[in-house]
């Protein structure tokens, strides 16, 4: 890339990334993570191979950088220059235990104390324990003291040997986990970060790691996840298993009305299945959570089956014609007008539900907000009426979204909320939708602050 006049080379986006005009400038979206940024008039036309100004060229490298970081561009500006090559994504065996030798698969799971990922991963290892035993399958987690084994037995000896040679095996980070196969001699494969391990789990109890809901927790998880459940129910969204985590004698009747709605129920899946969903009854409030989030909250059961039951419904696949976004929607009155809001949010939101229907809205516990275009372009929230009926749309209104923490510019500031509005969107994007996310979201008004000034805006009463 040059820093003075002359023609420069074009900046490409990546192979996963698209780029889409937007309001003069452009919205650079990656299809498969949550990586987005808006790229200015003057910046759209410098990665199209226009001159950058002297004084503008170390700003527009720093741009350049910071989206290949993210994956937005290419590796290398020049069409046809090879990519560097990348470190393999499954290293072979770390601790070079290549002749460990397990009498049936065994999966040793790297964790430390302040990692909220092993928290969840100890969370899901309890409440699918029969699993791993049914399948033969076993878990030894290291690295907080004394192993801990789930599953099939591994006799203590076995155990901290396994746990000495795997000593190590968190500098990959945690959660980090090491396949042992029955046979010994070939070197082990590692899988990094919760998804990977979980869908080894997975794989490991007999099922694809595609047929179950897998959501990568939140910081709020840990604490809502951490008490033990008193049963793990499975219900059947489409094609993939759910679960459905329980805490006490009520709750847990009303987490298998929810699976038996779909025609699943306790242990239906005969696999691994990782919590999703969580119900219980403290005091006289019933509880719906969605890894960390607060979902629902009522003081009647068969609103909490409602709750469960919208949200399983919500994991099916989409319509062709829909899009998915990872926030939450609140509806006013009977539908008349709907508002997206940060799915971050949802707790606050959904903890004051009552001052939000006083004015007249309600949160929609729904796990996406899908959207789809209507006869006249305008974007309408598709939700479902009742658990088991037609959808029914309901035009969107407007978005209200954080204030940004950093000052922004001036100019170009309602494009930049857009452009983190359109990251919301569910990863993977399917090319052909990346444009109806940007055109879906372009012409709605943007409201920005906190969620305490969203609540205000909402109910009318006196901002903080």
């Amino acid at each position: 890339m040059t820093g003075g006049e002359g023609t420069a080379a074009p900046v490409r986006p990546g192979p996963d990334a698209r780029l889409v005009e937007v309001d003069d400038g452009a919205i650079l979206l990656h299809r498969a993570v949550p990586a987005a940024a808006w790229v200015s008039p003057a910046a759209l036309r410098w990665m199209r191979g226009a001159p950058v100004p002297p004084d503008r060229a170390a700003d527009f490298a720093r741009c350049v950088e910071s989206w290949r970081s993210a994956g937005l561009v290419r590796d290398h500006d020049r069409e046809g220059e090879p990519a560097p090559t990348e470190e393999p994504a499954n290293p072979a065996d770390p601790a070079g235990a290549g002749d460990a030798v397990v009498s049936h698969p065994v999966l040793v799971v790297a964790s430390s104390p302040g990692c909220g990922y092993c928290r969840q991963l100890r969370t899901d290892l309890d409440a699918n324990r029969r699993t791993l035993t049914a399948r033969g399958v076993s878990v030894l987690l290291v690295g907080e003291g004394s192993p801990a084994a789930w599953g099939a037995g591994l006799k203590p000896p076995q155990a901290e040997e396994l746990a000495g040679t795997y000593a190590h095996l968190g500098r990959l980070g945690t959660p980090s986990a090491v396949r042992l196969s029955p046979g010994g001699g070939a070197a082990h494969p590692v899988v990094r970060g919760f998804e990977a391990v979980t869908a080894t789990l997975v794989e490991l109890c007999g099922a694809e790691p595609g047929r179950v809901v897998c959501e990568t927790p939140t910081s709020c998880s840990a604490g809502v996840n951490g008490a033990p459940v008193d049963a793990l129910v499975v219900a059947r969204a489409g094609g993939r298993a759910v679960g459905i985590a329980a805490r006490g004698e009520e709750a847990v009747r009303v987490a298998a009305l929810a699976a038996e709605a779909t025609g699943t129920g306790a242990d239906a899946a005969g696999g691994y299945v990782p919590v999703t969903l969580l119900v219980e009854r403290p005091r006289n409030l019933w509880l719906v959570f969605r890894g960390g989030e607060l979902v629902g909250r009522s003081r009647d059961a068969d609103e909490a089956l409602d709750v469960l039951r919208r949200m399983v419904a919500g994991f099916e696949s989409p319509g062709v014609r829909q899009v998915r976004l990872l926030c939450g929607a609140l509806v006013h009155g009977g539908g008349e007008r709907a508002l997206l809001f940060p799915r971050n949010w949802m707790s606050y939101l959904v903890a004051r539900s009552a001052s939000l229907a006083r004015a007249g809205w309600r949160p929609c516990p729904d796990p996406f907000a899908s959207l789809e275009a209507g006869p006249d372009g305008t974007p309408l929230l598709c939700h479902p009426s009742r658990p088991a009926g037609p959808p029914r749309h309901t035009p969107v209104a407007g978005v209200l979204a954080p204030r940004p923490t950093a000052p922004m510019p001036g100019v170009h500031v309602r494009a930049r909320s857009l452009t983190r509005i359109a990251n919301w969107a569910v990863r993977p994007v399917p090319p052909e939708q990346v444009g109806t996310v940007c055109a879906l979201l372009a012409g709605l008004p943007v409201h920005l602050g906190t969620q305490e000034e969203a609540l205000a805006f909402l109910t009318g009463s006196p901002a903080p």
